[in-house]
């Protein structure tokens, strides 16, 4: 499948892994993913470190965008990744659910898409949402890296 999606969404660059540029297939697509790697770290039981930032379409995803917003091939840190994987993937989702619903989602850019003061934007918009990302354990208690910066911006805003 990394394949067809380098065939039909990477080779027609960085705009095209932006959610609102997705065509309805391959929104379907990154949304499952998105929600299995939602899944598989964030539980409504029980809040967990994140284990499993390896999948590998929408962590091209996010190389495509950090690559073009520093204008060259960069590493990032496994904690970075984390943070610009959860982003993203709540990015997707919202697009979906923007689709089906129209919930006012602004679309992003390659500039904000992996922000968080996108999110704190919506949030404002939507205070319910910070309650959802609070009850799947996105936003939780921790004194933990990534969790607490998600955390902190989002709740102090």
């Amino acid at each position: 499948m990394l394949s067809q999606f380098n065939n039909e969404v990477l080779s027609y660059g960085p705009t095209a892994v932006l959610p609102q540029n997705l065509n309805r297939v391959w929104i379907q697509k990154l949304q499952q993913r998105a929600d299995e790697f939602l899944d598989s770290n964030f539980d409504l039981n029980e809040c967990k470190d994140p284990q499993d930032i390896g999948d590998p379409i929408l962590m091209a995803c996010v190389y495509e965008i950090v690559a073009f917003q520093s204008g060259q091939h960069v590493d990032v840190s496994p904690s970075d990744m984390a943070e610009k994987m959860t982003i993203y993937a709540l990015s997707i989702i919202m697009e979906a659910v923007q689709r089906k619903d129209n919930i006012g989602l602004e679309p992003p850019n390659l500039d904000n898409i992996l922000s968080i003061d996108r999110i704190i934007a919506f949030k404002k918009k939507n205070p319910d949402f910070v309650n959802f990302l609070k009850q799947v354990c996105i936003v939780r208690n921790s004194e933990k890296g990534w969790f607490q910066n998600i955390k902190d911006k989002l709740l102090s805003s």
